[in-house]
């Protein structure tokens, strides 16, 4: 009877790593989007200047 009594903080502790969980795959995401728009961003003012542009490679 008292496994019983866990199941309640067993949920609200799956919940809790979910949200944290969300939280960080959402920054990272976010960050990836902002470099890869600045990677253009910067490829069209290098193309605007008339220098050649390189991306990087990872």
């Amino acid at each position: 009877m008292e496994l019983l009594a866990l199941v309640p903080f067993l949920l609200m502790f799956v919940i809790y790593l979910a949200v944290i969980g969300f939280t960080i795959w959402f920054a990272i995401s976010l960050i990836n989007v902002n470099k890869q728009r600045n990677v253009l961003l910067k490829e069209i003012s290098n193309k605007l200047r008339g220098d050649e542009f390189k991306p990087k490679e990872e």
